[in-house]
């Protein structure tokens, strides 16, 4: 008798097992990587499709990184001077300094060490994010 209850208990603990799994569908992937953002929040940010480049109205400095959640460029637009700090800007973007009375945007490794600075010259540059920690935008 001790088999027949232990082989009723494994079966239906595997009916359980079983019903469990089929209530809650087929396995999901992943979730993607989670999107840019920095600390403060810039002026504003917008999502571009790739190729679309970066549009800098006068007074900010503006830079564009892959946003993995949205499949699209995010630009954002940082005008209030101060020094930002970024999450999740990894890979290849752009960045353009249009502000106004010479001002001199820098970008920060993860010791606080210069990475590049960037005149208010109008310029696009290319920009590799995934060593940059910080930034100051004046």
């Amino acid at each position: 008798m001790p088999i027949k209850r232990s082989l009723s208990g494994v079966l239906g603990a595997m009916t359980l097992a079983l019903a469990s799994v089929l209530a809650t569908g087929p396995a999901q992937a992943a979730p993607s990587a989670a999107a840019p953002w920095t600390s403060p929040a810039p002026a504003r940010t917008e999502l571009l499709p790739p190729g679309a480049g970066v549009h800098c109205a006068p007074g900010n400095f503006c830079a564009s990184v892959w946003d993995p959640s949205a499949n699209r460029f995010r630009v954002f637009y940082f005008y209030h001077c101060t020094r930002y700090y970024l999450s999740n800007w990894n890979g290849w973007g752009e960045a353009k300094n249009s502000q106004t009375g010479g001002a001199t945007a820098t970008l920060y490794g993860s010791g606080g060490n210069v990475i590049r600075t960037y005149p208010a010259d109008g310029n696009v540059y290319a920009v590799d994010w995934s060593p940059v920690y910080s930034l100051r935008n004046c």
